[in-house]
């Protein structure tokens, strides 16, 4: 393969046409608008026009341009950003680099830091600052005419470099440096003040030189320092937080788009250990508004442990102005200062505008609820629901919700977990935690697709929720912001059935039967459309035998398959998990099944056909109309194929009894009567010929 890739990069040395790029370009369909922005600039023209001159061009394909197009109006000098002085021949050789980021000088006096990063063994992918090299699409990694290079990029490179460190980005007070570009320093005044009084720091890490290491540097600006209470708590250490560790330079364009064929993340969520301290973690996030589709970028400093003046938990500050290139690496401006926490729980809610109606749900129980979020109240930890998660609520449950200021209290309680700092490292499959009222608890799901993309799901009172930004640190605890508000259902038991995946047997047995529209009610709120459903997982439906599994989904035993879903449907009553009790309940076909408790589980039993089936802690979902239970087994038996058939018959004997009377004819009347005696005690008699069925478990 070696020798391959050798006689491959010979080949990709040959010019293929003797000519210019700027001719090449004309001939390429996806670079037409980056040949119409060089044709207006003389200088970007004649560089492309030079087969003799040794640079590299990287060049935005048409859909950065359609998907951003603020790029078509770029300047010249932001255009020559785009053109490297030297031939970049390192991103065909496909393989890995001595340094993980290449620096390069470009035409207008700036750099590009083009960066390599391996998705697994021998699989490379390239940034040119914040564009992503794309010419592996076409199978050609560059394309030469002469001394010229030319890579394709499919996101934006980003800003136009700034001619200086980030030291003197910081200390710049010359407006006219700023002239026509997308950023400046003038809210940078109190940093510029906290680096003056730690000149080592300032000069050896701010003001190094690209050669002797590069950064990734995030600048907090004056309204990030307003924010907090002590200034003396801005050491060092607190300095060092913003930076990365040598050599490391972040962009941050968080979604890569390809020719609409793949997507791709820039930021690679790697452990940045920052200089030598392993205590603390500095990552890039992005959160996307689901209903806007806009994102949100952050860099989140994350602590594990309590030390100096760092507490446990992460700080996130959003990326206000991102991707400025300096001379030894890259600056973000940021709006919070990285590793301080000086705030409580309540001040954070106050201050996010995301908890607007979150707020305003607290102010409604007063302090019940928030002396929990004050400093006294001790260390907790809160899920706090973003304003989309009471957004989802129906209307008719948002408006029980307000009259009733009981459950209110309730729900709002279900949220916070007491004595406790929870944060993600320690959430596994098996973490159960208790709320405030003692008698709920909060279960979690540690999900991970693909690789190495963790989301984390709290469950409570019946509704699952992703964490969508963990481990706020506050001074008397931690906050978890969540999509969904916890225990208040915002869908009937039938969308809940039809939106989970280890229900998905149960869900297209029951779409062909009437009793879907039982679960799936126009009214919500009565107490006769109130239920509690024992919903097999489909593990369950495998240990049925196989032929009576398909003898009830053969479409001739339908009335069959609906007789055994109603023996585990409770109607009149919505039982939360913590609401059973070891009792018998008569089921909606009329018979009892008995629920027991068995260690901390809870199972059922039927007497009748001696079945058992465990309910899944945690697998309790809510509905508006009722709750939602999973349990591992199936309540069935052989006989369930014939009892529904005799109910029908006996049905119509009794409507033979109504005619015979309506007519007074005293012989149809005697023939009824025996026929209904004679189905009855065949219906009685069913259960007992189930004794060569009773293997069926």
């Amino acid at each position: 393969m070696s020798r391959i890739r050798e006689i491959s990069l010979l080949l990709l040395l040959i010019p293929l046409v003797q000519s210019d790029l700027w001719t090449e370009t004309a001939r390429i369909p996806d670079l037409q608008q980056f040949r119409a922005l060089c044709g207006r600039y003389q200088v970007a023209q004649a560089y492309m026009e030079d087969t003799n001159s040794r640079c590299t061009t990287f060049a935005p394909v048409d859909d950065v341009f359609t998907y951003n197009p603020d790029i078509r109006a770029l300047d010249q000098k932001e255009t020559l950003s785009h053109f490297v002085d030297t031939q970049v021949v390192e991103l065909g050789l496909g393989k890995k680099w001595e340094k993980q980021t290449l620096v390069r000088s470009t035409l207008n006096s700036g750099y590009v830091y083009i960066t390599q990063f391996e998705n697994n063994p021998g699989n490379f992918s390239y940034f040119a600052n914040a564009g992503r090299v794309c010419n592996h699409e076409s199978n050609q990694w560059g394309m030469i005419s002469g001394e010229q290079y030319l890579y394709k990029i499919c996101t934006p490179i980003g800003h136009r470099p700034y001619p200086g460190t980030a030291l003197s980005f910081i200390r710049d007070r010359e407006d006219y440096i700023f002239v026509d570009r997308q950023y400046n320093n003038r809210d940078l005044n109190d940093l510029r003040d906290i680096l003056d009084r730690v000149p080592d720091i300032a000069l050896v890490i701010y003001g190094s030189s690209a050669w002797n290491g590069f950064h990734t540097f995030f600048l907090p600006n004056d309204k990030a320092f307003s924010k907090i209470i002590d200034r003396n708590r801005v050491d060092r250490e607190v300095l060092l937080a913003h930076v990365t560790g040598i050599n490391r330079v972040l962009f941050t364009w968080p979604w890569m788009y390809d020719g609409g064929v793949h997507y791709y993340p820039s930021v690679r969520f790697s452990n940045n250990i920052i200089e030598d301290n392993f205590k603390l973690k500095l990552v890039m996030r992005n959160i996307t508004d689901r209903r806007t589709g806009r994102y949100d970028l952050y860099a989140v400093s994350e602590v594990y442990e309590r030390y100096g003046q760092f507490r446990r938990g992460s700080v996130w500050a959003k990326i206000i102005v991102p991707n400025i290139p300096v001379q030894n690496g890259v600056v973000h401006i940021i709006d919070n200062v990285l590793g301080v926490v000086t705030n409580t729980i309540d001040q954070l809610l106050m201050d996010n505008p995301k908890c607007m109606t979150l707020m305003r749900y607290i102010n409604t129980i007063g302090q019940i609820v928030r002396n929990y979020f004050s400093a006294t109240g001790g260390l907790v930890t809160f899920f706090a629901p973003w304003d989309e998660g009471f957004d989802r609520i129906p209307e008719q449950i948002e408006r029980r919700l307000l009259r009733d200021r009981i459950w209110l209290e309730q729900i709002l309680k279900l949220h916070i977990v007491p004595a406790k700092e929870l944060t993600s490292d320690e959430i596994t499959n098996d973490t159960i935690v208790n709320t405030v009222d003692n008698m709920r608890q909060l279960y979690f799901i540690r999900g991970e697709w693909p690789t190495n993309n963790i989301t984390y799901y709290v469950i409570g009172g019946g509704v699952k929720t992703a964490i969508i930004q963990e481990n706020v640190a506050a001074t008397n605890g931690i906050i978890h912001y969540i999509e969904r508000v916890l225990g208040v259902p915002y869908q009937s038991l039938w969308e809940v059935l039809k939106n989970e995946t280890r229900l998905k047997r149960s869900y297209e047995m029951l779409t062909n039967l009437q009793l879907k529209y039982t679960l799936d009610p126009w009214q919500v709120l009565t107490p006769e459309q109130n239920m509690t459903f024992f919903v097999p997982i489909d593990q369950a439906w495998e240990k049925v035998p196989p032929t009576l599994l398909n003898r009830m989904n053969d479409g001739k035993h339908w009335l069959a398959l609906q007789y055994v879903y109603k023996r585990h449907i409770i109607q009149g009553q919505a039982l939360m998990y913590t609401d059973l009790r070891e009792r018998t309940y008569v089921m909606m076909n009329d018979e009892k099944v008995v629920i027991r408790r068995r260690g901390r589980y809870f199972e059922l039993y039927w007497p009748r056909g001696n079945r058992v089936a465990r309910i899944i802690e945690g697998g309790e979902i809510a509905g508006i109309n009722g709750y939602m239970h999973m349990i591992d087994n199936v309540l069935i038996y052989e006989p369930d194929l014939r009892a529904p058939a005799a109910l029908v018959n006996g049905t119509e004997g009794l409507i033979l009894v109504f005619v015979a009377l309506l007519f007074h004819n005293r012989r149809i009347l005697f023939i009824s009567l025996i026929f209904v005696i004679i189905m009855s005690s065949y219906v009685e008699l069913v259960p007992q010929t189930n004794a060569q069925d009773e293997s069926i478990q």
